[in-house]
């Protein structure tokens, strides 16, 4: 890190443009990533200036739900450096069809992983997954097929994205509005669950306000449901287990009930039980929607 920063600073391009790297939506596009084709670079004796800031810029933008990263981040780069040949080369990465030599090197190394061992596949692999966590899952699996099938890898390391069968669950709940106690539930769960699905379920037979859940989350897979919620699980198409927020005793005692009801509609539906950390407990839906009318319920939002 030290290294690029005083690279950086060469160029007068300050510290806070790397911090882009350490967005939470980032899993695979990362810092990580930066520093291992460098020190690849520096490995094959190839590191030029241009290509080390062709390296640091070409994912200095990344949102995996938009179509611009390159071109944005090729325009960061003439922010502060006006050099065509490397803003061509960024651009090349969208394609990963390069134009000349600094193009080749970079794209070689983006895709570096690919021609390595499994182990650094499957890793790859499954931060990619976490990126597109918001993408369902059998869509996920068809685009990814397709993308890698173009690059020719290893048959089998095809064969772990085709026949994978990640750990996915389903946070459900009206969330109206979503609060830190479930983030709270929703973190914990997505230290045990590959990926945690966010639904909704909307009564339509009641005029409540739906409030739109908070930018901290948007990066999930987000679903609304109105039916019952077997039906919804159901009709995913994939194995999934159902996760339920708990406060206290009272809540226990409650989602028993549910549960009962659940198992009597889908015999087979599995279900996780989560309590949030003691300085949530205290913190509900219904309680902020009260606290609206008097201005003070932003300290319990996200």
């Amino acid at each position: 890190m030290d290294f690029i920063i005083e690279k950086l600073k060469q160029y007068n391009i300050p510290e806070i443009e790397i911090e882009r790297y350490n967005e939470p939506h980032r899993f695979w596009h990362n810092l990580d990533h930066i520093k291992n084709m460098i020190n690849i670079a520096k490995s094959r004796n190839v590191l030029s200036d241009d290509l080390f800031l062709a390296i640091v810029f070409h994912d200095i933008i990344y949102n995996p739900k938009a179509n611009n990263n390159e071109e944005r981040s090729a325009e960061l780069l003439c922010k502060y450096i006006d050099n065509e040949e490397i803003k061509q080369a960024i651009l090349d990465t969208k394609t990963h069809e390069p134009k000349s030599e600094l193009s080749k090197q970079l794209c070689d190394l983006d895709l570096s992983f690919l021609w390595g061992d499994y182990e650094t596949f499957i890793d790859f692999e499954n931060k990619i997954f976490k990126e597109y966590q918001f993408v369902d899952y059998n869509t996920y699996k068809e685009k990814r097929l397709e993308i890698l099938s173009g690059f020719g890898i290893n048959p089998e390391w095809l064969n772990y994205v085709k026949y994978r069968k990640p750990k996915i669950a389903v946070y459900a709940g009206s969330f109206n509005p979503f609060h830190k106690g479930h983030y709270n539930i929703l973190k914990k769960a997505e230290q045990i669950f590959d990926k945690v699905i966010i639904a909704r379920g909307v009564n339509p037979k009641k005029n409540n306000k739906i409030t739109d859940l908070p930018a901290k989350v948007q990066n999930r897979q987000i679903e609304t449901y109105t039916g019952l919620l077997t039906d919804f699980i159901d009709g995913l198409g994939y194995d999934t287990t159902l996760v339920r927020g708990l406060r206290n005793a009272t809540d226990l005692q409650y989602e028993l009930t549910q549960y009962r009801f659940l198992q009597d509609l889908n015999p087979n539906i599995k279900i996780v039980f989560l309590f949030c950390d003691k300085e949530y407990e205290h913190i509900s839906s219904s309680a902020i929607r009260s606290l609206e009318m008097y201005n003070k319920q932003d300290k319990y939002l996200l």
